[in-house]
Parts: structure tokens; C-alpha cells; sequence
């Protein structure tokens, strides 16, 4: 049943009356009326219009308050773990004008020693994107390091295009890219040699099955051979 009035009301709503009951309703039949039914597609749509002529009290946040105008606060996470983008950039260090974690500065400082030129033509600007796209470089090399057990030719599909968004941005990583190819020359090789195995066990087995016929026709003959041999000579009433 669908409440309804057919003129405009206006109500005061509060948090003790936070709902209208109309004393008027729409009849089942009429819902489901073919003619001038409120049903298309079995669905009703209802449409509610709500003016607030006045609004009591305080909303959680407002414009001036003193907490938006504040910079953001480190936010723990579960387990303690710090929210990376919501740090601060004092708790964050430079390393040719990319911000990066303090546990990260050693290493991406190697890197950029062993390549220099690596983001010379990186056209962004903004800190939140440059970090971002140093961490997607690091993750790259991290994937790249893991043993191929625990890689999948998805997981290098993955770093590709990773890998290719970082060199659409100016990144220059031709190094990466030859070692990610490398890695994944790897690891096709490892499916390949997978499969040849299990080919080579499976028809291992059909020999061994066909081996285990042949030793038991084999000890048939054995025992016929056996027998023969055994058997007494003939007699001269057993020839004439």
C-alpha cells in the first residue's frame, strides 16, 4: 500500500518526528490498474520534494570551522599503519623533487644514481602525483624482485601497463622494461616446462601401464615355459 495525499502539507520534522503517517491510501487495484496504474515495469517511481524553510542547531561541520581550516593529521589505520597520503610532508623526504617515505629514500637514491636521466622529461607538477608515480616505479621493481613462484604472467600483464603509463608520463624506463621482459621470458618458460612435464608425467604413465602388461604376459609365459620344461618324457607306450 503507497500513502498519499493529493494536496500539498507542510510538516515540522525533528529528531522525535522524523516520519508522516497519511491517513489516506492508494488501493492495491489502483497500483495495479493497467489503465492510469501507477506500475510500469513492475516498478514505482516516487518522487519527493522537500523544502527546509528552517533548519535548528548546528551541522557537524561548517564552513568556518576552525577543524577544516587545520592541515590534515596523520590518520592510523588498522594495525597502527599510517596513512601515507595523509601525512605530512615534513614526515616525508626529498629525493630529486620526489617526496617519499624515510624507509624508501635509500633506495630510490640509488636508483636515481644508477640512472640519472630517469624522470628529467616528467612533466607533472603536483607532489601527490609525483609521489604516487615514484611509488608505482617502486612497486614495478618490487613485483619484479619477487621469485616466480609467487608471479603470475598476469602480475607482469599488470606491470606492464604500469610501466607503460610511466613512460606516457615522461619517466624514462627502458632498463625496467628490458628486465620485466626478461622476467617474463622467465616465467613463460617456467609454464612452458610446467606443461612439458606434465605431458611427459602423464605419458609416463600410460608406458608404465603398457609395462605392467607386458612383465604380467610375460610371467604367463614364464609359467607355460616352466611347465613344459617339467613335464616328464614320453614313454614308449605313450609313442607306439
Amino acid at each position: 500500500m503507497l500513502s498519499y495525499m493529493g494536496e500539498e502539507a507542510h510538516f515540522w520534522l525533528d529528531g522525535k518526528s522524523f516520519v508522516h503517517i497519511y491517513s489516506e491510501v492508494i488501493s492495491l487495484s489502483k497500483l495495479n490498474a493497467k489503465e492510469g496504474g501507477f506500475l510500469v515495469n513492475n516498478e514505482v517511481k516516487i518522487v519527493a520534494e522537500v523544502d527546509v524553510l528552517q533548519a535548528i542547531g548546528k551541522l557537524d561541520v561548517y564552513e568556518d570551522s576552525k577543524e577544516v581550516t587545520q592541515p590534515l593529521k596523520k590518520i592510523k589505520l588498522n594495525g597502527g599503519a599510517v596513512s601515507s597520503h595523509l601525512q605530512k610532508e615534513a614526515s616525508l623526504v626529498d629525493v630529486n623533487g620526489f617526496l617519499v617515505l624515510p624507509s624508501q629514500a635509500e633506495y630510490v637514491k640509488r636508483i636515481f644514481k644508477k640512472h640519472p636521466d630517469m624522470a628529467l622529461e616528467f612533466r607533472a607538477k603536483n607532489q601527490h602525483m609525483r609521489t604516487s608515480s615514484i611509488n608505482l616505479l617502486l612497486n614495478i621493481i618490487e613485483t619484479l624482485c619477487q621469485s616466480l613462484q609467487d608471479l603470475s604472467i598476469d602480475d607482469l600483464g599488470q606491470a606492464k601497463l604500469a610501466l607503460t603509463y610511466l613512460k606516457y608520463s615522461g619517466f624514462k624506463v627502458d632498463w625496467l622494461e628490458r628486465k620485466l621482459e626478461e622476467v617474463k621470458e622467465k616465467k613463460m618458460e617456467e609454464n612452458i616446462g610446467k606443461s612439458r612435464m606434465q605431458e611427459l608425467e602423464e605419458e609416463l604413465k600410460v608406458f608404465k601401464k603398457k609395462c605392467s602388461n607386458i612383465e604380467a604376459l610375460l610371467e604367463k609365459e614364464k609359467t607355460k615355459v616352466l611347465a613344459a620344461t617339467r613335464a616328464p618324457p614320453l614313454m614308449l607306450d605313450d609313442v607306439v
